[in-house]
């Protein structure tokens, strides 16, 4: 059994909340319904729960507010937000959930699911770091990278590029460095792609525009900055063109 306390500091969220939890999650034991960062603190200390459904923004403490004044954050959390779209690409890049509000009943027992199978090796306070490092001006600046060990913190900067091999992905770094992942691409386009400066460029590979040099005569090939060749695919050829041009300007010199 999971033990739960819910942070928020609307009344509907709340009652809704609750109810989904009773009837959908029998697996977890709401110990406490709060509705600010004060009370908050008080129920973590007297009931260590597992889990803490968290609201981010509430009036005078904010849900980010509150994991800065706990020393030693002994349990998961997630997070229940009304933010944006793109917002949101920083939660999933920080692999930290969330329940987007008005909340989902599918994915309130994922995020469930997902407490359970972590629960005591999640590097949270990595995870919280990084999620708040990214929520700055919106933009994603670090990822989570899943490893058999645990959890690598990967800047988007030190990336160079991603290629696809079946249902694993290689991460190259600038330091000529190379990782296996677990992951597959498409999960990386989606969370990389446009405001992050990444273009799928390929089915295989997902480049940092960044280490672009030059692209080919015919625009087949991007050549990188650390001699690498990536395929770009003759349909994707002209969008990654004008994406360069857009990012950058004049467009870095074509090959003979």
């Amino acid at each position: 059994m999971l033990k739960a306390i819910i942070v928020d500091d609307e009344a509907r969220a709340r009652r809704i909340l609750e109810n989904y939890i009773k009837d959908y999650c029998p697996q977890v034991q709401i110990l406490a319904i709060v509705e600010d960062v004060p009370s908050a603190i008080i129920a973590i200390n007297a009931f260590n729960p597992d889990i803490v459904f968290l609201d981010i923004e509430m009036p005078t403490f904010n849900g980010f507010q509150l994991l800065d004044s706990i020393d030693n954050i002994a349990f998961e959390i997630i997070f229940t937000t009304a933010y944006s779209e793109y917002a949101l690409k920083a939660f999933q890049v920080s692999a930290i959930d969330y329940l987007l509000k008005p909340i989902q009943v599918n994915q309130l027992i994922a995020a469930v699911k997902k407490v359970e199978k972590i629960q005591g090796s999640s590097m949270l306070q990595e995870r919280l770091k990084t999620l708040q490092q990214n929520l700055v001006d919106y933009k994603v600046k670090k990822i989570v990278v899943p490893m058999s060990e645990g959890s690598l913190f990967v800047e988007l900067k030190e990336i160079i590029y991603l290629k696809a091999e079946g249902s694993y992905v290689h991460l190259f770094f600038k330091d000529g460095t190379k990782i296996l992942v677990s992951k597959n691409i498409k999960d990386y386009e989606d969370q990389l792609t446009n405001n992050e400066g990444f273009f799928r460029t390929h089915r295989s590979f997902l480049v940092n525009a960044d280490f672009v040099n030059k692209i080919s005569s015919d625009g087949t090939e991007a050549i990188l900055t650390n001699g690498s060749l990536i395929t770009i695919s003759r349909e994707r050829k002209q969008e990654f063109i004008s994406f360069m041009k857009g990012k950058y300007q004049p467009l870095l010199s074509e090959t003979n």
